[in-house]
Order: structure tokens, then sequence, then C-alpha cells
């Protein structure tokens, strides 16, 4: 079959659109992405075609991406278009209307509570309930209207059962063989967190807090912020006392990324409860930190704890308390051996359990699902 990756917000090279499933469905498929970019152009990144399209530099003209994205993916000859977030959902079901073509709604995040949170909306205010009131019944309507459903976690594929199509859970598990051997020697005292993008409800501010505790017990401690920073780190730093050794990386490709994490020796997953969205997710930087060997400080949130509690891989606390966070960093440098235990369990919880391998099966399984539709 032919492919159609389609994305309104997020980059080509995204580890899930990309790295994961592109990639995968390559294997059995022609595929292309088509996702908004800073520059247009089309570019061969070994089996899969990514199609860029030019973005306004505000988001205000995000309307003129849609038309782009639409246009471009109109173009395509293909057989599937698999779009990934609502306003992508819309544009596929048009091109299922006027040119017959099946439709995947990948669902990444809960939209109601994302949607208001990328709009700088606060999360108890009136405006933002209204709109989450009304992007809810918008989304579900559409879905109903799409050939298969894949959502990232039970979390968020709880809105979507009995609506059509039940949908298939396939979670941001960790490419295994991207990675590079876990290292017999760390530096015991250096604390990583990743983020593509890190914003404040990544927990930035209380991590660099929690760092500056731990200086007290460890004055050698560091912390490296592994992705593109949107906040000014140097200002909140300035502010601790004492001010904490940071190293922030920028954005790395895949095995740089992996090379980095493992020369940490804790790894931090701090997201805030901000907004429901952050609150019921299931980061792929999880089973990044877990396949490195690193024992994670992690949120006590619904889905974090299952997976974290499962494997014993780490400590979880309230992120919303620098206390609670410099106490579990402490806990385990005072316990090396402790916390390679619990490296050890997560890095064999990955190999065994959370890994994309499986992902990969049910992902082309619903695909020779999908082919056996369109060929009869």
């Amino acid at each position: 079959m032919r492919i159609c990756m389609l994305t309104t917000t997020h980059r080509p090279h995204d580890g899930r659109i990309f790295e994961k499933e592109a990639k995968s469905l390559a294997k059995e498929h022609d595929v292309t992405i088509i996702a908004p970019s800073d520059a247009g152009g089309v570019a061969e990144e070994g089996d899969v075609r990514i199609v860029t399209i030019p973005k306004p530099a505000s988001t205000l003209l995000h309307p003129v991406t849609l038309w782009r994205v639409f246009r471009a993916c109109l173009g395509e000859e293909c057989d599937v278009v698999h779009c990934h977030e609502p306003d992508a959902l819309l544009l596929a079901l048009l091109l299922k209307a006027v040119r017959g073509r099946k439709v995947v709604y990948d669902i990444h995040e809960h939209w109601p509570s994302e949607i208001p949170f990328d709009l700088g909306l606060p999360e108890v205010a009136v405006l933002t309930r209204t709109l989450a009131s009304l992007i809810s019944p918008v989304e579900l309507l559409l879905a109903r209207f799409a050939d298969a459903k894949i959502a990232v976690s039970e979390s968020v594929a709880e809105r979507f059962r009995g609506n059509g199509t039940e949908p298939v859970i396939i979670s941001n598990y960790s490419v295994t063989d991207q990675a590079p051997p876990v290292p017999k020697a760390r530096n015991s005292h250096s604390v990583v967190y990743m983020a593509g993008n890190m914003q404040m409800f990544h927990g930035i501010r209380e991590c660099i807090q929690a760092i500056s505790r731990v200086k007290a017990t460890f004055p050698d401690v560091s912390l490296t912020l592994v992705g593109n920073v949107r906040e000014d780190i140097g200002a909140i730093a300035a502010k601790t006392d004492p001010r904490p050794e940071i190293t922030m990386t920028g954005y790395l490709p895949y095995r740089q990324m992996y090379e980095t994490l493992c020369r940490g020796s804790i790894a931090l997953l701090v997201f805030q409860p901000d907004y429901y969205n952050a609150y019921i997710g299931l980061p792929n930087k999880l089973f990044d930190y877990m396949l490195c060997g690193l024992p994670i400080v992690a949120s006590d949130f619904p889905e974090i704890r299952r997976v974290v509690g499962a494997a014993g891989c780490g400590v979880l606390v309230d992120p919303t308390d620098p206390g609670a966070i410099a106490e579990a960093v402490i806990y385990l440098m005072e316990h090396p051996e402790e916390a390679r235990r619990m490296g050890e369990n997560g890095r064999r919880a990955v190999l065994e359990r959370y890994n994309w391998g499986e992902m990969e099966g049910r992902l082309l399984g619903l695909y020779r699902y999908l082919n056996g539709s369109v060929m009869a």
C-alpha cells in the first residue's frame, strides 16, 4: 500500500512518526511523510519519503499550514492517510470524501486539554474549559469516520472506547537497536533530563531547585538538559543558590541522544500536573531512560507509575516539590548498588517487554488488515 503520514504540528523527524512508525511501515509499504517545517522540500530518508511544507512564523497563521499540508497530500497518490492531530484528521476525512482514501487516526495526546495549553490558556480559566468542551465532541465525531484508530496509551484511548472502531494501543516504546551498550562506569553524580522541546511543565524550575539542594551534599553534581530548551534557564539558575552546573545540548539525533544519556547516572522525568494531558502522559523518554540503564526519578502519575512500579526502575515523587526530587536523587547517589539494580531492571524490562518490536508487529498487523479491505 501507499501510505501518506500527515501531521500539522509535529516536525518531520518526530520520534514516533518517523523513527518508529514510518520506518516500520516502510518495511512493507511505500511511505511518505508530509509535515510542516521552516523550509519546504522533498527528501529521501532511507525508505521513507519526506515532504516538508513551509510554515508561517506566527501560530496565528496555522490555517495557512493546514491549507498547504492539505494541498500537498491531495497531490499524493496514496491508499491510506495516517494522521496525527484532530485538524489533520479533518483534512484526512476530506480526502476520504473526495478521493476515497482510508483514514488512520493516530492519537498521541489528550487533545481537549493539550490544545488550550498550547494556546497558552490557563487550565482553570472558563475559556479553557469551554474550549475543551467543544474540542472533545468534535474530535470524537470525526474519529467515528476513521477506518482505524491508534492510541499511545490506555489513558488516551479511554475516550474513544465504544466510538466506532476500537483503538489499537501502540505505545512509544524504545527502538532497542538504536541505543549504545550501557557503560560499565558512569559519572555517578551526573543527572540528565531529556525533552524534545523543554518547557516549564516539564519541571525545569523544580529540577534546577532540586539539583541546587543536592549540591549541598554532592558538590560535583551536574544537570544535563537534552533537547531544545524554550525557557530562560540562565535566569532561573541565577535565582538559585547555590547555582548548579547545567549543560544544555540542544536537539540531538537519536544515536547521539542515547550516547549523551548513557553518560549520566540518574534520569529525571518530573512532568508537572499543569494540565490533564501532562498528568496522563506516557512519555517515550521514560523508555529511552530505561533502555540506557538509568534509574529514574519520576512523577507519581498514573501511566508513569504503572511502568516504573512494574519494572522497579526508579523512585516516584511529587514533582511539584523540589525537596522531594532532591531527596530521591540524593538517595540514589548514596545507594549506588540499588541505583544500579534499578537501572538494570529498567533495561531488562525494555528488552523483554517495552520495546518497539512488539508495537511494530501491532502496527504492521493493523495495516495488513487495512490492505485486505483496500484490496476487497
